[in-house]
């Protein structure tokens, strides 16, 4: 058994008909792996990324949408990461 914690920064972009904004998130997630492979029920993660400037420049920009849409980004890089380097099939 081996804890492994990982720092990456992922990108979301989100189309505002206007223009095209890409969100640098800052991500450090750590897990367990277990005979060469992620044991599922251990991933933990930090998002961090600068929601107070998203906010003052787009204000109609719905915050809650905006945390969910980071989430699932976030958790699809992860799993990427993990198939990428052969922990996850």
């Amino acid at each position: 058994m081996v804890w492994l914690v990982e720092k990456k920064i992922f990108y979301h972009s989100i189309n505002m008909g206007f223009e095209w904004v890409e969100i640098p998130i800052r991500v450090k997630f750590e897990f367990e792996v277990k005979e060469s492979a992620f044991v599922p029920d251990t991933l933990s993660k930090e998002i961090l990324y600068n929601d107070k400037i998203l906010e003052k420049r787009y204000p109609n920009l719905n915050r809650h949408n905006l945390k969910k849409a980071i989430e699932d980004t976030v958790e699809n890089k992860i799993m990427e990461y993990l198939k990428m380097n052969g922990l996850l099939s």
